[in-house]
């Protein structure tokens, strides 16, 4: 399989789309001034404590109080209020919630993700011969005993399995000395602060793809070289093409498509190849996805059309799942078979499918109801609540694209029609705030008219050369 990494950067954002076999199967995206709080670990305040809920609430010197739950953890259990505590972001905030946080720190390297305060040493799910990880945990903890590893846990990572000796120790070395440099920095700050914080987006994905990409393409000169640089420190052995990105008659938003695929990713509606569709519905509570036949009937009974749709959309699916980073507890209703053999095979082929995806997914069985449950680890929010607002027109029921993205769009198109002279833009007025300081960051108040339409919707706009 051939994978590659499209990097497009503008002034307030990073988007990273991953094509496996040039099809695209993850967006990420990464707001330059936004803090990423999911993996950052903080030296925060205890503010309440809620014994019915066996948690409690903690400053961590962002907005919103985070939640940390302190059931069976030893280092939480005698926590009062107004006491520190170190605390990592396991979940970033979604909507109205705020961040939830561990004291079960985890710092993940190459081969090793090492847990500094536990001594549990766990495998990668992603190893299932039971033989291959009793020999890989035995093999590592070999490697470490001379540099008392029974003081630290760690979780061991697929690739570790056909890793060097030194490699594994000098990952090993090196997490240990930032866990270090963690505890001193705590001892020295303020509460709450900030002791560590993950980097780009780009390293965690070329962290947990382990470096494994056929080429990399970035419109950015900055970012190639920190790639080229991460690879030359983290995976030497990769033969990965690094590729800046040269056009500028076209923005490689525009090239790639990738303002399409935002379009496709905004809509609740999926079209697979035979026919039929499916339909996401993000709630509060849990994901909801309905599978539908439409003009799918080329086969010769409804129970065959259906297993033939339901597998298309299975496969379907499991894509949909990372490439809108969809989490928590999903619900899928397929077309309705009778076949219980037909419905093992369609669970077991979903099984194949979701194997691909670098977030833990568990699948169960189907429900008396014909449901099928399942849960994928939730990190963040959701790519639509990323680039995102809830649509004042439709009273929540849609979304329209942010402030941010529509900013992000009309600088890729001014990119498009450069060299101009006058440019006219027709936008709502309540972007104005945001335009105006756009414009003025690119110093092109003299070559750029605006014009204010309030009809148009805010995710709405036009661009035209005046001659």
């Amino acid at each position: 399989m051939s994978r590659e990494l499209l990097v497009i950067s503008s002034r307030h954002l990073y988007l990273y789309v991953i094509y496996e076999d040039n099809e695209p199967v993850e967006v990420r995206v990464e707001y330059k001034d936004i803090i990423k709080q999911s993996g950052n670990i903080y030296k925060g305040k205890i503010k309440r404590l809620i014994p019915a809920m066996n948690a409690a609430f903690v400053d961590i010197g962002e907005d919103r109080e985070a939640f940390l739950p302190i059931k069976d953890i030893e280092e939480c259990k005698n926590l009062k209020v107004g006491s520190p505590v170190v605390v990592q972001v396991k979940r970033a905030p979604i909507n109205t919630k705020g961040a939830k946080l561990t004291c079960k720190i985890t710092l993940p390297g190459k081969y090793l993700v090492l847990m500094p305060t536990v001594n549990t040493v766990s495998i990668s799910s992603k190893i299932e011969d039971p033989e291959l990880r009793d020999r890989l945990r035995e093999k590592i903890k070999d490697i470490l005993k001379p540099f008392n590893e029974e003081d630290y846990g760690f979780i061991i990572r697929t690739v570790a399995a056909t890793a060097s000796e030194e490699a594994i120790i000098e990952d090993f070395l090196n997490l240990k000395h930032l866990w270090e440099n963690i505890i001193e920095r705590s001892k020295s700050k303020r509460t709450p602060s900030l002791l560590f914080e993950e980097n780009h987006k780009i390293f965690s994905i070329l962290r947990d793809y382990a470096g494994d990409f056929s080429k990399i393409t970035t419109d950015n000169l900055h970012i190639l070289k920190e790639i080229k640089d991460y690879i030359s420190k983290h995976f030497p052995d990769k033969n990965i093409k690094l590729e800046i990105y040269k056009n500028r008659k076209v923005s490689p938003y525009t090239y790639y498509q990738v303002d399409k695929l935002i379009n496709k990713i905004l809509s609740p509606y999926v079209w697979l190849r035979n026919g039929g569709y499916i339909v996401i519905e993000e709630t509060e509570a849990l994901v909801a996805i309905d599978v539908n036949s439409g003009s799918h009937c080329k086969h010769k009974s409804l129970e065959e059309t259906a297993y033939h749709t339901n597998v298309e959309a299975a496969r379907e699916i499991a894509r949909q799942l990372r490439l809108r980073d969809l989490g928590g507890i999903i619900v899928i209703d397929f077309i309705d078979m009778k076949s219980e053999e037909r419905k093992k095979a369609l669970i077991d082929f979903f099984r194949s499918e979701v194997k691909k995806d670098k977030r833990p997914i568990k699948i169960k069985e189907f429900t008396s109801l014909g449901l099928l449950e399942l849960t994928r680890k939730k990190m963040e929010e959701s790519l639509i609540n990323q680039l995102s607002d809830m649509c004042e027109y439709c009273k929540g029921k849609g979304y329209i694209k942010n402030v941010s993205l529509v900013i992000f769009e009309i600088e890729n198109k001014l990119e498009e029609l450069k060299p101009f002279v006058k440019i006219k833009i027709r936008i709502n007025p309540r972007l104005s705030e945001s335009i105006n300081r756009f414009i003025k960051a690119i110093n092109m108040e003299e070559q750029i008219d605006i014009e204010y339409d309030i009809n148009l919707p805010m995710d709405k706009y036009y661009i035209e050369r005046v001659e």
